[in-house]
């Protein structure tokens, strides 16, 4: 049975666990977390004390933390995905989930999630696209609203902008998280995403990946072996190093380089 999980101590308020081949789980049980849960193939009957559900593919059950359930498959059951969140993290957004449970049969909530899923079961991702990712999809999931701060000056939010990017181009090689960057700006993580996004159009994640390419991209002016560059640039590997840059220029790190050196 093929199986994965996603947990992270600097994301520790989510737990993702993946099955290939869903099994029966018939013993009633809860959680602390609240529950989210997907599957691409088959059916399945989420179980509670007086009443069962039919989640289908393209749908997503949501179970309240501390409701004892349990889950039976109708027929082979394929790629299950369950994320547990502590709800903590919701009121920090000013959401508060109070349904027992709920099924959703939005498909482009269900795509969604099937895409946050797999953003964070990849382990090339970094740690800070992976929470933006996860925010975004609890704004469209939860239907919360953001409002605007109360004093909307824009050039004291650009400043703030300016002073967050700064701190991203001294320190895009480590390994940054959005709760580290709203704390160290006294943000909400919300706050802190429009602030940065409004100003340069870019999510934070994607500009700190920009950073990377384009350092990875003055490296290969040297003799340094590509693998050793995508290394120093902050990549997992030198795979992850191509396909980043050739998303950003069109052409892989050994083409550039190699017409470097044709010129020279």
């Amino acid at each position: 049975m093929k199986s994965d999980i996603f947990r992270n101590s600097k994301l520790n308020f989510i737990e993702l666990r993946y099955v290939q081949n869903i099994p029966d789980c018939t013993k009633m049980h809860l959680h602390e977390e609240l529950t989210i849960t997907a599957i691409k193939k088959g059916s399945l009957n989420l179980i509670f004390n007086d009443i069962s559900l039919e989640l289908l593919p393209n749908e997503i059950g949501i179970i309240n933390n501390d409701i004892p359930h349990c889950a039976t498959i109708n027929k082979e059951s394929k790629d299950g995905y369950v994320l547990y969140l502590y709800k903590e993290y919701l009121k920090n957004l000013n959401i508060n989930f109070t349904s027992s449970y709920e099924i959703i049969k939005q498909k482009h909530i269900y795509k969604n999630f099937i895409n946050l899923c797999d953003c964070l079961l990849d382990k090339k991702v970094s740690l800070i696209e992976k929470e933006e990712m996860f925010l975004s999809f609890c704004l469209i999931f939860f239907s919360f609203e953001l409002n605007e701060p109360k004093e909307n000056n824009e050039q004291l939010e650009s400043k703030l902008a300016l002073n967050i990017k700064k701190y991203l181009d001294e320190n895009y090689l480590e390994e940054i998280i959005l709760d580290d960057l709203a704390l160290k700006f006294d943000l909400s993580v919300v706050h802190l995403i429009r602030v940065f996004k409004k100003e340069f159009g870019l999510p934070i994640h994607s500009y700190i990946l920009n950073k990377k390419v384009h350092k990875a991209k003055e490296l290969l002016s040297s003799n340094m072996p590509i693998s050793q560059i995508a290394q120093n640039s902050g990549f997992f590997d030198q795979s992850h190093l191509n396909r980043s840059f050739k998303r950003i220029f069109q052409i892989t790190p050994k083409e550039y380089q190699k017409h470097i050196y044709s010129k020279c």
